[in-house]
């Protein structure tokens, strides 16, 4: 399994580097919108629509709205607004559950809107820091993947205490203070490599923003395990071997992206 993960991540990681920084921002966008679409699809498994033709119908809905929501400036701040909101009360709904779970689950209409949230402002906040800079969707996967791979090494070398056992129980405390703590180390040498004269203040400044996108994806990863564990599915798909389906690989990422973008604006 620890093979089939760095094979998987090996041949993926230089493909995203790769489409970042060569495609131009319109094509950058229609790919984010394919792996939306394959997202949206195992995702539709997860909110119990059966059908395939309706899961089809869903998942085109799902990438066609963040494709072109990508390309209005206009909605794009007021998006990222709402989003980092709804993720904050995600955060909630992680922590109470399975408190409250009818108020975000059982309903047919609230299901499909979750499924607009998770992926629309990703996408959106994605294509606009790729506009701005791709090489800052290069510094935010790098995040993620310091988190991701922090986490998983951290937690499976000393990790005891359950970070959220009703949702995740695999998941530690140990392991998230490491991938915290990955993300922060990624992100300074990222300030001292790219800023000439970077003063303290630039640290802390970019430490904050390492911090919240290190949060921020461990409030994505869990948000999926929480639609798992109520559907009682092991992994969104198996599309990637080590890392279950697509939605598994870009679940921290549809938290992160938009909590990115927004810090990113309001303090650097």
């Amino acid at each position: 399994m620890l093979f089939k993960r760095f094979a998987t991540a090996a041949v993926l990681a230089p493909l995203a580097i790769l489409g970042t920084l060569m495609l131009d921002n319109s094509l950058f966008a229609f790919f984010l919108a394919l792996i939306v679409a394959l997202g949206a699809w195992e995702f539709s498994q997860l909110i119990q629509i059966k059908r395939p033709g309706l899961r089809a119908l869903y998942s085109v809905a799902i990438a066609l709205t963040a494709f072109l929501s990508a390309l209005s400036e206009s909605l794009l701040m007021p998006l990222m607004i709402i989003s980092v909101l709804w993720w904050l009360l995600n955060t909630l709904w992680i922590v109470l559950y399975p408190k409250c779970s009818a108020y975000w689950y059982s309903g047919w209409g609230v299901r499909q809107i979750n499924g607009f949230f998770i992926f629309v402002p990703m996408l959106s906040s994605l294509a606009a820091l790729q506009q701005q800079d791709p090489e800052l969707v290069v510094l935010l996967l790098a995040l993620i993947w310091a988190a991701d791979s922090g986490a998983f090494f951290v937690g499976k070398s000393v990790g005891k205490r359950k970070l959220c056992a009703r949702v995740s129980p695999g998941k530690t405390v140990e392991g998230a203070v490491g991938g915290i703590g990955a993300t922060i180390v990624v992100m300074l040498i990222f300030v001292g490599l790219r800023l000439e004269g970077a003063a303290s203040n630039d640290y802390l400044i970019y430490g904050l923003l390492a911090l919240f996108v290190a949060v921020a994806s461990i409030v994505g990863d869990l948000f999926e395990s929480l639609f798992k564990r109520i559907s009682s599915i092991k992994d969104s798909g198996n599309s990637l071997p080590g890392h279950g389906g697509i939605f598994d690989r870009i679940d921290s990422l549809t938290a992160a992206a938009p909590i990115f973008y927004l810090t990113y604006e309001l303090l650097v």
